[in-house]
């Protein structure tokens, strides 16, 4: 008996000094220090509140902050079978505390995975692994301090916000550097007048000098003192007489040092960070505009920037040193009068001041863009580039059609006799591509990408009930017809007329399509087009059940808003809210945390809010017109938010100061913050969603909206 108590002792004992020696820390093998497999990285942090990511990237963490997550990168593959992934947190003793096993699609390229041990951290260095059949792939170290001031983030942030300038600050900087770019004050009259309080600032300076579009001087001063950076940078600046500059002033503040990981440096650039690299002596810097204007597809791209900045090869960021820096960046461009801050590569636009005669403004100089960027044919510029002054032979009609049918409203709304002429040229190039079909016509679009779906078809037959003339009346009726034909027996809308059908267009074609058809029975009163809306909305109330994605909801609540409106069911009214509802859990709107340049738009949808605002104003106005409160309050301050964020997404006479051909700039609406690509889409997605709302709203109503 006493032989079995004492090897019972022998074994618990063994077991416990292991702790776990499967995810132990001693054996490179076991554990490797790269990432192997499917497993393309880690990287910790601060969940998101809404949606799946992570709000900060960290490699620190105080022993509160119980609620981290991991994300896990993974190299997509063919492979249809889904399989488990093993995350295991092990705390600075070795033991386990916390695990969790994930199913994972092969087709996915990332997760994040929430810590739900037990609190508080424990003090010291963690390390988080991932095993997937018994193999390691990689793991990730991190460390958790009792002092929070310790963390190197909350440290930097603390010192950016005790070391700003205000705008006043900066526009004697700035006014004083283009005065003296343009030949009309001398260096030391300039360092003479700098005011005491302000040359003794302890921070870094960045300033860009452009003339006509070009960047003709960049400097850099890391001197200790405000005034000392100015004296610097001067040297550098070639002054040229009556050159009319255009100065971006960038005060550089608290640097934080982090490591070359693609995930990291690509969460930081998101942050709208800026980075310096050295090496061996040999350095290189990157403002957060440069790199918004530079549009790098990666973190890869802008380190092999650094690198051959620093005069080193491509790959010489490997060993680097790379320190993410804060800056606040100011513009006084030779036509501004006052210096106004940016964000990324345009000037703030606060999100709470916007009025309502500045959101009509905004749809008047988008039109204007249009207008400047029209072809020859009717149709509209499809993409440019400004940062490569690039306009792709490229286009896709299915972008151009939606174009119409968005301009052809605000055409006819404004009664603009140029705008509609164009849409006009343009709905006649379109019209040369219909097919007639056993007495029906669908439009069969052969150049660039081709069109043949049902949504180009509505979108061209949209555009002709904006803007009907008898000589449009057969062929409307016609394409009706067509789409009416693509029907099944259970509602649900076929995608296309010939070509094989993809189930990811169920959530944009349908709805697109219904939206065009009610509209055309408001025109004609043909009764079949109302009945094909009303045959297909229990399949796509079902359909919504089990596909609840983004992209179905803007359509779907136009078209039965507006179903709404010639059949006031009360069915209708709540697959409306029911829709907009999840789509502001979903993607609830960012406040003023997420920064300039992101408030106020859906979470995680910075390239979506435009489309997604469109179902928000239509949504608005069914609960406008039924009287909705609780709707109305909801919607109306997710609204406010989102178009004050699309304004800031649009570029302004002050914006294009570094671009050299403006009129293919001035009035178009960039993608995201970000991403200055132009598309069409981008511009006509987000004033459809501004002209709506200022049709519902005088400027009273809207400044009496409070978010």
């Amino acid at each position: 008996m006493k032989k079995i108590i004492i090897i019972t002792i022998l074994i618990v004992a063994f077991i416990t000094s292991c702790k776990f020696e499967d995810f132990g820390k001693s054996s490179s093998e076991v554990m490797p220090e790269g990432f192997r497999g499917s497993l393309e990285g880690l990287v910790v942090g601060l969940p998101r509140a809404e949606g799946s990511g992570l709000s900060e990237v960290r490699t620190v963490f105080s022993t509160d902050e119980i609620k981290h997550a991991v994300r896990g990168f993974w190299i997509p593959g063919n492979d249809k079978k889904k399989f488990d992934a093993h995350f295991v947190w092990l705390d600075p003793d070795g033991n386990v505390a916390y695990e969790k096993v994930f199913n994972i699609d092969p087709t996915w390229k990332n997760t994040t995975i929430h810590y739900r041990g037990k609190g508080p951290l424990k003090a010291g260095q963690w390390t988080l692994a991932v095993k997937v059949d018994d193999m390691y792939l990689g793991k990730i170290d991190f460390k958790v301090v009792r002092d929070s001031s310790k963390i190197p983030l909350k440290a930097q942030i603390k010192a950016f916000k005790s070391e700003k300038i205000t705008i006043n600050e900066a526009h004697f900087i700035t006014e004083k550097l283009r005065d003296f770019a343009d030949g009309k004050i001398e260096k030391d009259a300039l360092i003479k007048d700098i005011p005491s309080n302000l040359a003794g600032r302890k921070v870094g300076l960045a300033v860009s000098v452009f003339r006509k579009g070009e960047l003709k001087d960049i400097a850099f001063s890391s001197a200790k003192e405000l005034a000392s950076s100015i004296k610097e940078i001067l040297s550098t600046i070639r002054p040229v007489k009556d050159g009319k500059a255009s100065i971006e002033l960038s005060i550089i503040h608290s640097g934080l040092k982090v490591s070359a990981s693609n995930h990291v440096i690509t969460s930081k650039m998101r942050q709208n960070m800026g980075f310096s690299m050295n090496k061996g002596g040999k350095s290189a810097t990157i403002l957060p505009t440069q790199i918004a204007r530079k549009q790098f597809g990666d973190a890869t791209g802008l380190l092999r920037q650094l690198s051959i900045d620093a005069g080193l090869n491509e790959d010489g960021w490997k060993g680097a040193d790379i320190t993410a820096f804060m800056t606040q960046d100011f513009v006084l461009s030779d036509n501004m009068t006052e210096t106004k801050e940016l964000a990324y590569s345009r000037t703030v636009v606060p999100v709470d001041s916007v009025s309502r005669d500045e959101l009509v403004k905004s749809v008047d100089n988008a039109i204007d863009w249009y207008l400047n960027n029209q072809l020859e044919d009717g149709r509209y510029m499809y993409t440019f580039f400004p940062s490569k002054d690039l306009e792709p032979n490229d286009d896709w009609a299915l972008r151009n059609l939606n174009g119409i049918f968005v301009l052809s409203e605000i055409a006819k709304d404004k009664n603009n006799e140029k705008l509609i002429a164009g849409i006009r040229k343009v709905i006649e190039t379109f019209r040369q591509a219909l097919v007639e079909k056993d007495g029906n016509k669908y439009l069969d679009w052969k150049k660039h990408r081709p069109v043949s779906s049902i949504a180009g078809t509505a979108f061209l037959l949209g555009a002709m009930v904006e803007l009907y003339i008898p000589d449009y009346k057969d062929d409307m009726k016609k394409m009706a017809d067509a789409i009416i034909a693509l029907q099944e027996d259970n509602g649900k809308l076929r995608t296309d007329f010939y070509r094989p059908l993809r189930d990811i267009d169920q959530l944009y074609y349908p709805g697109e399509t219904l939206l065009t058809l009610i509209r055309y029975y408001k025109l004609s009163k043909y009764e079949p087009a109302k009945k094909a809306v009303e045959k297909a909305f229990p399949f796509y109330l079902e359909f919504w059940d089990d596909n609840k994605e983004g992209p179905f909801v803007p359509w779907q609540i136009r078209a039965y808003q507006e179903l709404y409106q010639v059949s006031p069911q009360k069915k209708y009214a709540d697959f409306v809210f029911d829709l907009m509802d999840w789509m502001l859990k979903r993607y609830k709107p960012v406040g003023k945390e997420a920064g300039y340049g992101r408030e106020g738009a859906f979470s995680t949808q910075f390239a979506s809010t435009a489309v997604y605002s469109e179902g928000l104003s239509q949504a608005y106005a069914l609960a406008l017109e039924i009287k909705d409160k609780k709707h109305i309050e909801l919607y109306s301050k997710a609204l406010k938010g989102t178009l004050g964020y699309l304004l800031g997404l649009q570029f302004k006479e002050e914006d294009v100061y570094w671009v050299k051909r403006p009129g293919k700039v001035v009035g178009a609406i960039a993608l995201r913050p970000d991403i200055n690509e132009l598309r069409l889409d981008a511009t006509y997605h987000a004033i459809s969603a501004i002209h709506y709302s200022t049709k519902l709203m005088s400027e009273k109503h809207w400044n009496s909206i409070v978010r």
